[in-house]
């Protein structure tokens, strides 16, 4: 069947394909493109609302020699930025899955291009009346004016023209100064399995977190990652809920399937909450070639979007297909899971996985971090050295393996070393929320409470539907005082676990404390554990702060959980009338990925800053060194050798 066209020109909206003349034209502007995607367009565009197949469109424009289906695939991203570029109202060239594409717009075919006949019109009316010949009519018009001044009046309306629209512009920069446009904001939600096999999901997903990571490459744009694009794929949430829960501009949605070695992908890049399509495409690639997919898939949002994107770096040599499939799956899991059980299993997983892949980065610094995290037990920073040192040294860029150095030199309170690793993390993904929370608690932990909010506030804009962006940022906000603020965010975390835990709940306690609301803080005692005398404790000093003739009672309850725990003191003592400061300091010496290590910046414990073995707890923690060197936290001044901070 013959796949032609017999017109010279396709106009449609406002868009105008010079078939004869070979240019695109749109809103009278020409725009440039490759001579077999023009091709294309015209060949689609000659058949408006009929399914053109791969081959039919392949055989009619190559001529099918040698070329597969990813040539077409980028002609056709081409294409839709082109067109949806300067004509945002619709979409013009569908994607029929596993057929090929239709074209759909309502065409007027011409025998001569508008935009030649525009042109002609343009020319004749300022060239002199002789230059060619024109119908008598427009002669006789012409007669009543001087041929010397037949120029003039088109010139003089034109420069009057001008003049009124320059005036226009400058009264409208005066009375209207409009915003810039926002940076976009791209969620990149988990594919979707297609087939028998429903098993992939975790590798799915780990496909499209991976992606995450590539398209932080792109300038301009913001991105959200973390637990927050799973939840709003596993919820469904449609273009509007994008846009109202995770404050995004586009979402990148898509299917996953698989074949043996080959993956097929199909992706569209959408508006929200429009929900329009600005761009949609298939790739067809073996598993083993999924780096440079994802770099592709990277470059073609960066054109849909008209931004710039920096080309991948060289890293960690491309890993056995089955090495990279077992190590996405895991780190989603690490990442996402809420199941013990299964994070158990993964750890060990993890630890097999690093013996089989000695060549492969991402798994040793993954395993690292996860060793330094203490989520292994105490007692791992060897290992947890001896697996990031690893990773650097096949990939000097590793996340994972810098951010573990940076645990690791916390533990050893060097803090020069944390701020240069962390750093370096933030440079390396700038999207990763996780990156921007462990920079935030070392910067709390230091007393820096400002630039640890900065961070927690980056990593909640990054993954705004996560537990953990949500807890450090009301936490930080605590640590500040700003306890009605602070409960915002506090108030968010019931949703957002599993299901209940202590930390939401003495969290909340201890906002509805300083906020003298004893009410809702007897309310949230009564919500904790009753495992090792929490609830009872808390309920305890929850009626001491109400009636001080009852702290007593409350000390001799607090002294039974310690026992039965085995620690002292537990730091509800913080509250008590007048706390032991050097025992209570002595628990903010370790634990430095604990939440609430940096509560002893807390307007509420001041007495406990006051008394002498403050000092001691600064110069053992080495936090004046640092101090000196990167500048003093706003709350603290030079004291002697020691510190005042009030």
């Amino acid at each position: 069947m013959a796949l032609t066209n017999e017109s010279d020109a396709i106009v449609f909206d406002d868009i105008e394909i010079d078939v004869a003349g070979h240019r695109l034209v749109v809103v009278g502007k020409v725009v440039a493109l490759e001579p077999k995607t023009f091709a294309v367009l015209a060949l689609l565009a000659s058949n408006p609302g009929r399914t053109l197949t791969h081959d039919d469109i392949l055989d009619a424009v190559w001529g099918h020699r040698h070329v597969t289906q990813n040539v077409l695939h980028r002609a056709i991203a081409l294409l839709r930025h082109a067109l949806g570029g300067h004509s945002p109202r619709r979409q013009y060239i569908h994607t029929v899955h596993g057929v090929g594409y239709r074209f759909e717009a309502e065409v007027l075919l011409r025998s001569t291009p508008l935009s030649r006949e525009i042109t002609r019109s343009a020319v004749s009316a300022d060239a002199p009346v002789t230059a060619a010949p024109v119908p008598q009519s427009v002669e006789a018009d012409h007669a009543i004016v001087p041929r010397a001044h037949r120029n003039r009046v088109p010139i003089a309306i034109a420069i009057a023209v001008c003049i009124l629209l320059v005036l226009a512009a400058v009264f409208v920069l005066h009375t209207r100064s409009p915003a810039p446009p926002a940076s976009p904001t791209l969620v990149a939600l988990p594919l979707q399995v297609i087939g028998d096999n429903k098993n992939e999901a975790d590798f799915a997903a780990g496909l499209s977190e991976e992606l995450t990571t590539q398209l932080a490459s792109i300038h301009g744009l913001r991105l959200i990652s973390g637990i927050s694009p799973t939840i709003a794929r596993k919820d469904d949430f449609d273009p509007s809920q994008l846009a109202a829960q995770l404050h995004t501009t586009h979402a990148l949605e898509g299917s996953l399937r698989e074949s043996g070695d080959q993956l097929r992908i199909d992706l569209r890049l959408i508006e929200t909450p429009s929900g329009r399509t600005v761009w949609a495409q298939g790739y067809d690639r073996k598993l083993a070639d999924v780096f440079a997919l994802q770099q592709d898939i990277a470059q073609d949002v960066a054109h849909a979007l008209a931004l710039h994107i920096v080309l991948a770096r060289a890293g960690s040599p491309a890993p056995d297909p089955q090495v990279f499939r077992e190590y996405l799956q895991l780190r989603h899991v690490f990442l996402t899971s809420n199941d013990a059980a299964a994070y158990a299993q993964a750890e060990r997983d993890l630890d097999a996985l690093a013996a089989r892949a000695p060549d492969f980065a991402p798994v040793h610094g993954l395993l690292a971090l996860n060793l330094a995290s203490d989520f292994e037990g105490k007692g791992k920073e060897d290992a947890a050295l001896r697996e990031a040192h690893m990773a650097l040294a096949i990939d000097p860029n590793d996340l994972y393996a810098h951010l573990t150095l940076g645990q690791v030199a916390s533990h050893n309170k060097d803090w020069a070393t944390v701020k240069r690793e962390y750093d370096i993390g933030k440079a390396l993904n700038p999207a990763d929320p996780i990156v921007h929370n462990i920079d935030g608690m070392f910067l709390s932990r230091l007393g820096y409470g400002e630039q640890a909010l900065t961070q927690f506030e980056i990593g909640y804009a990054s993954d705004p539907l996560g537990y953990w962006v949500a807890y450090h940022l009301g936490a930080q906000l605590e640590v500040l005082g700003r306890h009605d603020e602070a409960k915002r965010y506090l108030d968010l975390l019931p949703g957002r676990e599993a299901k209940p835990s202590m930390l939401t709940s003495v969290a909340r306690w201890r906002n509805a404390v300083w906020r003298k609301d004893f009410i809702a803080a007897r309310g949230f005692a009564a919500q904790m554990p009753e495992r090792g005398g929490l609830m009872k404790a808390y309920a305890a000093v929850t009626e001491a702060l109400i009636d001080p003739d009852a702290w007593p009672q409350a000390e001799a309850v607090i002294g039974e959980r310690e026992t039965v725990l085995g620690r002292r003191p537990d730091r509800l003592r913080l509250y008590e009338p007048k706390p032991n400061a050097a025992a209570i300091l002595a628990t903010f010496e370790s634990g430095d990925q604990q939440p609430g290590g940096n509560l002893i910046w807390a307007p509420g414990y001041a007495a406990i800053r006051r008394d002498p073995a403050f000092q001691v707890f600064l110069k053992q923690m080495k936090f004046i060194d640092f101090w000196n060197v990167n500048g003093w936290p706003p709350q603290c001044k030079h004291d002697g050798a020691g510190a005042r901070c009030d």
